[in-house]
């Protein structure tokens, strides 16, 4: 199997340091989102979850003072110039299932992205964007946003589907969900994660009022989780990776499966999702290996080393629970 470092793309440049894989996204001069992005971040994602070298993902913009700005109004653009009837949105409700049960047969998207001209390029590209955001959601992996300039929009959505983010303190960065204010809404998520993120109140208002944020405001809203100087957000956020890279891998998927797929459940059913976690994780081979080592520092120290000396199990130096 390719190592996802070696892989070739045309819009990210990959650096891996460890269990660390760093993803710069560059699309001079502005850093706009286009298509071949997110044809490589569906690739990407799938990559990632077959590389167990992967522990980590810091996505980054490779393009000075921008992260992902917003959709190019070149590309996507062009599909609000075909012909189209208006169609309402209970119509849509269940045209959507449809579509994504047919984009879903193997072979499907490539032949329409071949085929289909903007039309199919433009459902092609939402059906890969769906896949490769639940796959991040779903993966052993962290995702972790370092954001370094506008995320606005798609941006933003792509920020809100990574499982931490840290903000420049640059005066650059900007984000926010601002379909509003060009007659649409949110496509790519953004609605509900945002309700999760924020609660309804304030989701609906940043919806409606669709104002670009700063970094110290998205930071109070609760959009992101850090403000970072602005020469330490890559480092700080590689930081972070590694530490978290050392997290047994089962465990992390467990965990990320039930924040983001249990909240719709009823209490009982997602007590039972996470007790399925618990032990899945529970039986992997990172809890073996962690007994006498505690044993060991609960002797030494006459407390549990979680108080007495947390910072090497916070850090994941003092057990290996990845190989």
């Amino acid at each position: 199997m390719t190592a996802v470092r070696d892989l070739a793309f045309d819009t990210l440049r990959l650096e891996q340091n460890g269990r660390v894989l760093t993803v710069y996204y560059s699309s001079p001069p502005l850093n706009f989102l286009n298509m071949a992005f997110i044809r490589e971040l569906d690739r990407l994602t799938q990559a990632v979850d077959e590389d167990p070298t992967i522990g980590a993902v810091v996505l980054t913009g490779g393009v000075q003072g921008r992260f992902l700005t917003h959709a190019d109004p070149r590309e996507f653009g062009a599909l609000q110039q075909l012909p189209h009837p208006q169609v309402s949105m209970r119509v849509m409700e269940f045209a959507v299932p449809l579509l994504n049960f047919v984009m879903g047969i193997p072979g499907v998207v490539g032949a329409i992205e071949r085929l289909g001209g903007v039309a199919g390029n433009g459902l092609a590209m939402g059906f890969r964007w769906k896949r490769a955001t639940l796959r991040m959601n779903r993966s052993r992996v962290v995702y972790i946003a370092a954001i370094n300039g506008p995320a606005l929009e798609g941006g933003q959505e792509i920020v809100l589907a990574c499982d931490l983010r840290y903000a420049s303190d640059a005066k650059a960065v900007r984000m926010g969900n601002l379909e509003m204010i060009v007659g649409v809404i949110p496509g790519g998520g953004g609605t509900h994660r945002m309700l999760r993120t924020l609660g309804t109140a304030r989701a609906i208002e940043h919806i409606l009022e669709a104002a670009p944020l700063t970094a110290d405001e998205a930071l109070k809203l609760g959009l992101i989780h850090r403000v970072v100087p602005d020469a330490q957000l890559l480092a700080e956020a590689q930081t972070t990776a590694a530490r978290l890279a050392r997290r047994a891998p089962i465990a992390v998927a467990a965990a990320k499966r039930c924040v983001y797929f249990g909240a719709h459940r009823d209490l009982s059913s997602a007590f039972d999702l996470e007790m399925a976690g618990f032990l899945a994780a529970g039986l992997g081979p990172g809890p073996g290996r962690v007994l006498q080592p505690f044993l060991d520092d609960l002797a030494k120290y006459g407390d549990t080393p979680h108080l007495a000396n947390p910072a090497p199990w916070v850090d994941g130096t003092r057990v290996d629970l990845v190989s």
